[in-house]
């Protein structure tokens, strides 16, 4: 795996956490902002292009918050300047007060943009 994989990767778990923490910006951040781009969220919904992607984020960090987060992968394949991660996301949700184990399964592509990978594609399930 290339460099700018392993920072991604990275970077996703790290942005992930904070997300779901209230600060969607770091995860933004991981995504293309392209109007080609798509978002089938675990709260339901379908966004294309970032002028809907963004504020779905934004959204989102506010409605759900969790904590205990770990991400599993699955499944990486990487081809070219493609690559699709098969990752399950467990956490802790909180709401109203009471802690709920929670395990998305999510699938995201990912595409080079300018040396360095970019989220083009996120659909997240229970």
């Amino acid at each position: 795996m290339d460099e700018a994989w392993t920072r991604m990767r990275s970077a996703y778990e790290i942005a992930y956490r904070a997300m779901l923490s209230g600060d969607p910006e770091p995860f933004k951040a991981l995504w293309s902002h392209d109007t080609d781009i798509s978002l089938y969220g675990a709260l339901g919904g379908m966004e294309r292009g970032w002028d809907e992607v963004r504020p779905r984020y934004d959204w989102v960090s506010k409605a759900m918050v969790a904590e205990g987060t770990r991400i599993e992968n699955v499944h990486t394949e990487i081809g070219g300047d493609v690559a699709v991660a098969v990752d399950l996301e467990h956490m802790v949700r909180v709401v109203g007060g009471k802690r709920i184990p929670r395990t998305l399964r999510v699938t995201h592509c990912y595409r080079r943009e300018g040396g360095e990978w970019r989220i083009f594609h996120r659909h997240g399930d229970e």
